[in-house]
Parts: structure tokens; sequence; C-alpha cells
């Protein structure tokens, strides 16, 4: 067993908890709680596979005094209190092997960012899920808690998904809590969104498993069940 991992959590942890609260509240923190417990040795999860039509985007404009623009690095720590110990190597290296990030700023001040990837791989996501190739894959999309439910996360998610279709995408995947309404409101009222099926995994330690089961028809997303 590494107890590298397990020590660097317990360093990492007052830095990266006060971050977390910082940027959202009791829920981000319980997230960082979890990822350095119960989330180190293992659980079941069950997820919701939605695909959304990128040639019926909607026109989303930007919140007052914020741009959307695309970010590289080097400097990940300009990701403020969204930022935590390992993002700076993972975004480096997720930028490294061809995922887009959009950051939303704000006064200098980054309030949010989305990654967008051509590929659904384990050692991001953790799981094993193939994208169809006109597909692209919405990974993660974080708002500051100040800047939530102001429309910083439809104008990132959005302003991607076009710069995606710009490329060749027809449509994009997104990997979603089936109670997580204000997500799966976003992303369909950006296009016509529908759930495909169910993503499950089974984590024991540094064991894991994945499986898919597509729905025999997709659903359609209605915006007014999302509220």
């Amino acid at each position: 067993m590494n107890l590298n991992k397990y020590i660097n959590d317990v360093r990492t942890l007052p830095g990266d908890g006060i971050r977390a609260w910082r940027a959202g509240g009791w829920v981000a923190l319980k997230s960082e709680l979890r990822k350095r417990t119960v989330g180190r040795l293992g659980g079941y999860v069950r997820r919701f596979v939605i695909e959304t039509d990128l040639l019926q985007l909607a026109e989303t404009g930007l919140p007052p005094e914020v741009d959307v623009r695309p970010f590289t690095g080097p400097d990940w720590t300009l990701l403020g209190d969204m930022g935590r110990s390992r993002t700076s190597r993972q975004f480096a290296e997720a930028s490294a092997a061809g995922r887009i990030c959009l950051i939303a700023w704000k006064r200098r001040q980054a309030v949010g960012y989305a990654w967008f990837s051509p590929a659904i791989e384990a050692q991001h996501e953790s799981y094993n899920l193939k994208l169809p190739s006109d597909a692209i894959y919405v990974w993660q999309v974080e708002v500051t808690q100040m800047e939530r439910h102001r429309g910083v996360a439809a104008a990132l998610v959005s302003r991607g998904l076009e710069l995606c279709r710009e490329q060749g995408y027809r449509r994009s995947w997104i990997i979603i809590r089936p109670d997580n309404f204000d997500s799966i409101g976003t992303i369909a009222s950006i296009a016509p969104s529908r759930v495909l099926g169910t993503v499950a995994r089974l984590k024991v330690l540094s064991w894991m498993r994945s499986w898919y089961h597509a729905l025999s028809a997709p659903v359609p997303i209605e915006i007014s069940l999302t509220r």
C-alpha cells in the first residue's frame, strides 16, 4: 500500500479545506473530506449520462463584468480558492493531453472554470466509458459560491460547446448525479438534452470497475422538472 498519498492527504487537508470552504461552502468542504476518507476506501456510485445536441445551442450571454476565455496555464494557482493541492499537476497534465479549459474572470479574478475532453479516461474520471467520435465530454465545471445562480456556469459551458462545435463536434456528454438538479437544468437550458443511460462504479481501495447501462429509449430533459 502506498502510504504517501494518505500522508499527503493529511498534510494538505487544512489548506485545501479552507480554500474549499471559501469557494463552495459546506458542500465543497464535505467533498474534500470525502475524497480523503470514504473516497480512498471506495464505494458504489451511480450517475446519469446526459447527451446535448450542439447543433441547437441557445445564445447565452455573459453575466455583467464576466469574461470567458480559454486558459492553458501554466500558473494554475490563478484559480484561487477553486484550486486544490492536486489541481496544478492534474490540470497541467489534462491541458497537455488536449483537454480544453475555459475560465470565467470577473475583475481579474477567476470565478469559475469548465473543462472539455475528447475522451473519458479512467485516470481522470474513474469511469471506463467509450465516447462517440463526434462527441465532446464536459469534464468539470466549478463556480465560486458568490457567483452561483448568476449565469456563470451556463456561460462557461455554452462558450466551451460553441468552440467544440467549431472543431466539428456535434454533441456532448456529461456525467451528473441524479440529484444534481442545478447542473442538469444548466445543461438542458443551453441546448436540447436527454438522459442516455446510467454509468455505475464500484471501487475498493485501488480496485475499480465501472459499467454503463443504456436506456432502451433516451429520456428528454424538461427544464421545468429540474427546478
